[in-house]
């Protein structure tokens, strides 16, 4: 007897090549009066496949969002942070809402305001402060809480064929992010010395906004690489006429 494995790849492969619509995608129609509430409703049934991950196309759990390095490089030698924070991970994007939705259908393009009521992250820091009589070279974690943050969200896609069949191809979305409120907190300095870690707190509660102009385009640029390939990846499976017809 086939085991579950075996008929879950036969299952999806008659599927995408019979060109079936999958459940967890819903169609809209161009020419619905509602057709943005009717994409903003599909996205919202598509939440829970975003959640857990989309293994038949190969999409990853939209959390942990994984980032590129941040590198933070602040002030003169005589006041100088500089920072490297790796092995960053978001939590929190699959929250996000959809306060906005813009559709033009004619010139391909959507736009969308979407709010992000709460982003957690963790990354570890090699960090080197040179503040006044503060001096400090050393690793540990930092964790951050975001509140409240806004992206504008384009999406500009294009049609192309395959097949015979044509199909919508997204190049790359474009997120621009507005800050909320930030809280940031490193741990693994030296517990030892309680008025060090006091101070090098207060150093990154000072620099909190600096840190996080570095820290948004890596976030804007990470949200917009996963949103575009799990984007692309559903809209490969249907051909563009049977996703949006008219």
């Amino acid at each position: 007897m086939p085991n579950k494995a075996a008929i879950f790849v036969i299952t999806i492969t008659v599927t995408l090549c019979l060109g079936e619509i999958p459940s967890y995608i819903h169609v809209c129609h161009q020419k619905d009066p509602k057709l943005t509430q009717c994409i903003i409703n599909s996205i919202e049934a598509l939440r829970p496949k975003l959640k857990e991950g989309i293994a038949e196309i190969n999409v990853p759990p939209l959390e942990p969002l994984p980032l590129d390095e941040i590198k933070l490089r602040s002030g003169p030698n005589q006041a100088r942070i500089s920072s490297n924070i790796t092995n960053l991970k978001v939590w929190g994007p699959i929250l996000f809402q959809i306060t906005d939705l813009k559709a033009d259908v004619p010139n391909k393009k959507f736009q969308a305001t979407v709010n992000l009521p709460k982003l957690n992250f963790e990354g570890d820091y090699d960090m080197d402060v040179n503040v006044l009589i503060l001096k400090y070279n050393g690793k540990g974690v930092m964790t951050g809480n975001f509140t409240d943050y806004i992206f504008d969200l384009t999406l500009i896609y294009e049609i192309k064929q395959k097949d015979g069949k044509n199909y919508m191809n997204i190049p790359k979305l474009g997120i621009k992010l507005t800050m909320g409120k930030s809280v940031l907190k490193m741990t693994g300095t030296d517990n030892k010395n309680p008025t060090l870690s006091q101070g090098l707190q207060a150093v990154l509660n000072d620099n909190t906004e600096v840190f996080m102009k570095e820290v948004l385009p890596a976030l804007e640029d990470g949200l917009s690489v996963r949103f575009t390939d799990i984007a692309n990846k559903i809209a490969h499976i249907v051909p563009y006429e049977e996703l949006l017809p008219e």
